[in-house]
């Protein structure tokens, strides 16, 4: 059993992070994830620092069957088909 969060922007997943008993993993999310979020950020007019940082938010902690690796690419890939595909 491993255990995983999703850090994201305002929405936008930016970095997962899975752990169990013997490993904890964090995996970016591809460039075109951090993209989305910059250009998220010009549209709504949230780029003075204090304003970006203040979008970022560790999600709930969940749990999910096997080692934190396999949980963390797990979920990375199913958040690009989800959020991003193609």
């Amino acid at each position: 059993m491993a255990y995983y969060q999703i850090l994201s922007w305002s929405g936008i997943p930016s970095q997962v992070k899975a752990w169990d008993e013997a490993d904890e993993v964090k995996l970016e999310m591809p460039p075109r994830f951090m993209a989305r979020i910059d250009a998220t950020a010009q549209a709504k007019g949230l780029t003075a620092a204090d304003d970006y940082l203040a979008q970022w938010s560790w999600g709930e902690e969940q749990e999910r069957e096997g080692a934190a690796a396999d949980v963390a690419s797990i979920i990375r890939s199913e958040l690009e088909r989800q959020f991003l595909p193609g």
